[in-house]
């Protein structure tokens, strides 16, 4: 894995054709469109965390059914689970789970989750994801198996920027704020998210938000 900052890569790479040291090609377009992509993503995070940190990121609340939401977005993430041989297993409520929220960022929030899962986890492995409600509450439960990440780790995997070192993050191209803002999003609708370290091998996220008032 290539952790140098994609600005420096993608300068390296043009300095390179200019200079003649590689060629112009599709393979090379390629890899310079890959740069800009990850570029992109890292200035849509930024923008997104100073939003948020400014109360200025906009949220559109009403009663949505968490387990259509949840659904959507393990059908989504399917095509890039199967490319590498994780299974996904999902445990969800045939009855409506409604809560007050803004449906596209809580979309946001799981394929953000389920990304993670599908990076840091080996290639074979497996992802659990459940939906539970109880009085006044739901969790969501993603789980996934080996690597895990050690205890110091695991209470750092919020920071902005961070990013673990060793297995469970060779695969990464991230900046380390994917998670930062989930946890935003999941504050916004006074709700919490830990990490726990999963029965599988790996990480467990476990996400709660509180049901629609109108609806308990």
């Amino acid at each position: 894995m290539n952790c140098e900052p994609p600005l420096a890569i993608l300068g390296g790479e043009i300095e390179a054709i200019q200079d003649g040291l590689q060629d112009l090609s599709y393979e090379s377009i390629g890899s310079l469109q890959v740069e800009v992509f990850r570029l992109n993503r890292l200035v849509d995070d930024l923008y997104q965390l100073a939003l948020s940190d400014v109360g200025a990121l906009a949220y559109r609340k009403s009663d949505v059914n968490l387990a259509d939401i949840l659904c959507e977005a393990i059908d989504r993430a399917r095509p890039k689970l199967a490319e590498r041989s994780l299974t996904l297993t999902a445990l969800l409520p045939q009855d409506p789970v409604f809560v007050f929220a803004d449906a596209e960022r809580l979309a946001q929030l799981f394929d953000n989750l389920l990304e993670n899962s599908q990076k840091y986890t080996d290639a074979g492995g497996t992802i659990d994801v459940s939906l539970e409600s109880d009085a006044g509450c739901v969790t969501v439960n993603i789980r996934d198996s080996g690597p895990g990440v050690t205890e110091e780790e695991r209470g750092k995997l919020f920071d902005r920027l961070y990013r673990v070192e060793g297995s469970r993050s060779r695969t990464s191209g991230g900046a380390g704020l994917g998670l930062a803002i989930c946890r935003n999003i999941v504050e916004a609708h006074e709700g919490a998210i830990e990490v726990l370290h999963s029965p599988l091998g790996g990480v467990w996220m476990r996400i709660t938000l509180p049901v629609s008032e109108v609806r308990q």
